[in-house]
């Protein structure tokens, strides 16, 4: 029933939600299984008739996953049935407590028996981005913060402006104006005044990174750079890698950059079973230098050099020279592994308070807690606009965006870390901010968020 190989058109003869007077048994949310893998469940979301009747949500590790259509829900006193389309399955059951017994019925395949169990206390990681926020008198209250012994300093009290910021925002993105956001962080005047998660998402909970990896892979370079280990930059990748058959005029810089001239292909880069050898496998689509084309073989490239230059793997290295100094000890770099090999270009598992001290990092032109991490040139090198990229007023620096936020006249510089779905870190050097949000917004627009950060900066100017 899962493996959903049939498209055929099932023919259904009611296409409403249909309800009756015992309808409301049915209210709430019904978990089933995932059929091969037991941290995935899927849920049914059972509405009231003049609502949208019903939605489906997948779970992975308990957190939503992405949804699915429920279609053709009819109730009738203790029967149920509904259709989804993705599937090309008819679900069919009786309610009997707090279980629905039946099972789903799909095209050229036998009867498979699903039991759904009763669990509306899942809304608060699908549908509530805080308890009760869906609560006709709900209003948003900042949640107080801790001091820990993390090197990240924290403040309660804030100025009537930063107030007005987070109270103006925040409230926005609990109720979905910005997608699904699990967490908004903002660090003002080098202290964490806000801290906030949603959907279920916790202070020690991991968050994948994505693209932000990248940027933390400039600041590896950067550290080997600053101890010796890289001499220059306008190196040959092919004569650093060994790698005879590989363009020679290709830089470590034109990596950086992303203007190796390679023909990108992320799809088939992350199906590779050796990243780095089909990124060296690559032909040119342009000269060396000449064009942005934004592609994750490049950084895993980057990546291989830094083994090469120091006898470390990038996830060795970055948790000697960059993690222990900043105290960072709550990540998982193990996906997607090969060989040793850490993919470089989007796969660290980390929390949002962790990527909170990154970002505090780069703001201080590199030192953090009275240590100087990253060499102040080097940040300011590797920040600095290289190149203009295809999407206008976006630049490139070396694995770091530029943005300029602009709101009535005023115009606010961001180095920006930029990761799919809303993993993202703001650097405000002129505003002495960062802000950093982590989200699950591959279904919804991944960077809307900015432009709701973006209409009310001049409340921090």
């Amino acid at each position: 029933m899962f493996r959903f190989v049939s498209l055929f058109v099932l023919v259904v003869l009611f296409t409403a939600c249909t309800t009756n007077e015992n309808s409301s048994s049915f209210f709430g949310f019904w978990e089933g299984p995932h059929p091969d893998d037991p941290v995935k469940k899927f849920y049914v979301q059972i509405t009231s008739a003049d609502s949208s009747c019903a939605k489906g949500y997948w779970t992975d590790n308990r957190f939503y996953d992405s949804g699915f259509k429920i279609d053709s829900l009819i109730i009738d006193k203790n029967s149920i049935r509904f259709y989804v389309p993705n599937w090309n399955c008819t679900y069919t059951g009786e309610l009997a407590g707090n279980t629905i017994a039946g099972g789903f019925a799909c095209h050229a395949e036998p009867f498979d028996s699903v039991v759904l169990i009763k669990n509306d206390g899942v809304a608060r990681f699908l549908t509530d981005a805080i308890s009760g926020c869906n609560e006709a008198d709900y209003n948003f209250t900042r949640r107080n913060l801790h001091q820990y012994d993390d090197l990240l300093q924290v403040r309660n009290s804030v100025s009537e402006n930063d107030s007005l910021f987070l109270y103006s925002l925040l409230p926005e993105i609990v109720a979905g104006d910005y997608g699904r956001l699990n967490s908004f962080l903002m660090i003002r005047n080098d202290k964490l005044i806000c801290e906030e998660y949603f959907y279920g998402y916790e202070q020690s909970t991991l968050h994948q990174a994505e693209s932000t990896t990248k940027s933390i892979t400039s600041l590896l370079i950067g550290i080997a750079v600053d101890k010796g280990f890289i001499p220059d930059l306008n190196e040959s990748v092919a004569t650093i890698l060994e790698a005879p058959d590989f363009d020679k005029r290709i830089t470590l810089e034109h990596l950086l950059i992303m203007t190796s001239g390679l023909t990108p292909n992320d799809e088939e880069l992350y199906l590779s079973n050796d990243r780095i050898a089909t990124t060296l496998s690559r032909k040119l689509n342009s000269e060396p230098g000449t064009k942005f084309q934004y592609d994750g073989g490049n950084t895993e490239l980057l990546g291989a050099i830094i083994k090469k230059k120091t006898n470390m793997f990038a996830d060795e290295f970055a948790n000697e020279y960059l993690f222990k100094p900043l105290q960072i000890l709550n990540y998982n770099w193990e996906i997607g592994k090969q060989n040793g090999y850490p993919c470089m270009a989007g796969s660290l598992e980390i929390t949002p308070r962790e990527l909170a001290k990154i970002g505090l990092m780069v703001l201080k032109k590199g030192k953090f807690n009275d240590q100087q991490v990253v060499s102040e040139d080097w940040v300011q090198q590797s920040t600095g606009f290289k190149t203009h990229t295809h999407i206008p007023d976006d630049n490139y620096a070396y694995q770091w965006w530029n943005l300029t936020l602009k709101w009535e006249g005023e115009e606010y510089p961001c180095v920006w870390a930029n990761g799919f779905g809303s993993q993202f870190i703001y650097i405000f050097p002129s505003l002495n901010t960062v802000i950093v949000t982590t989200g699950h917004n591959y279904e919804f627009d991944s960077w809307a968020i900015t432009s709701g950060i973006e209409k009310y900066l001049y409340l921090l100017n």
